[in-house]
């Protein structure tokens, strides 16, 4: 059975479009969280999962947790969904491997900041997001949305090291510092 959790994200969503397509497309579909099918549907075959990130805080505080439902689902569905938030121009999305989440932290002038990480579904990027695990990040998740859209989010190949993903964050987050500080 394939899973998918698609990240939504971007600036000032309309969350409640959102909510509307989960109850309108996925709703009838959810399963509790730990199902596990004893046989295939030949025809719904995903599992599926969507997050929500909001780099304005206000906004993302506002969209309820929706990382905790499990939806079976086809393909067409997907791609319906997916289809579905293009059309009202959404954000972005990317599919992305449910198995690879992570987190990271760093030190940034004696300070620790920290991101979340979330692979794609192929499994070729990581993704990084500014959490809200370290205090220090709240400055930063308050004034997320001033600074340009590629700086809000993290993009880097999978297959570097530790050492090098952390020297990238860090660099990252120097950047955002830099550019809210202005």
């Amino acid at each position: 059975m394939k899973q998918v959790l698609l990240l939504i994200y971007g600036c000032n969503l309309d969350h409640s479009n959102i909510s509307f397509l989960e109850k309108d497309r996925l709703s009838r579909f959810e399963v509790e969280w730990d199902y596990v099918p004893c046989k295939l549907n030949e025809k719904r075959d995903i599992l599926f999962q969507y997050d929500v990130y909001d780099v304005n805080l206000e906004k993302n505080r506002k969209c309820s947790c929706r990382w905790f439902s499990k939806y079976l689902i086809s393909e067409r569905q997907l791609d319906a969904f997916e289809y579905s938030l293009s059309k009202l121009n959404m954000g972005k999305y990317i599919r992305c491997n449910p198995n690879i989440r992570g987190h990271i932290e760093v030190i940034v002038n004696d300070l620790e900041y920290s991101a979340g990480i979330l692979g794609t579904e192929d499994n070729k990027m990581l993704i990084f997001l500014i959490d809200e695990e370290s205090e220090n990040n709240e400055m930063i998740r308050s004034k997320l949305h001033l600074v340009p859209m590629e700086m809000q989010f993290l993009t880097i190949d999978n297959g570097f090291s530790y050492e090098e993903e952390k020297l990238k964050v860090k660099e990252w987050i120097e950047g955002i510092l830099r550019a809210i500080v202005l």
